[in-house]
């Protein structure tokens, strides 16, 4: 496994290892547990907002859909014609 160097400040390398000791892990263990974690709620994030994107893209279309004509309703029109004959 390849090994990586960080520099921290003092403060949060003891706050590192009182977390570690009461998890029962080594520092290694503690940032690997502490990345995996970060990548969860990157992706959750992304996922919503791709999710809030969908639905902004959908309620323009709408929007859009809403402005059209309605369509020629053909049925419609015969029975009114018939109506009036």
């Amino acid at each position: 496994m390849p090994r990586v160097n960080i520099m921290l400040p003092d403060e949060i390398l003891e706050q590192m290892d009182q977390v570690a000791q009461r998890e029962g892990l080594n520092r290694s263990q503690l940032i690997r547990q502490a990345f995996l974690v970060y990548l969860e709620r990157r992706g959750e994030d992304d996922q919503r907002q791709q999710r809030q994107a969908d639905i902004q893209k959908a309620m323009e279309l709408q929007d859009r859909l809403r402005q059209r004509p309605p369509p020629w309703d053909a049925l419609r029109t015969l029975r009114e014609q018939r109506k009036g004959t």
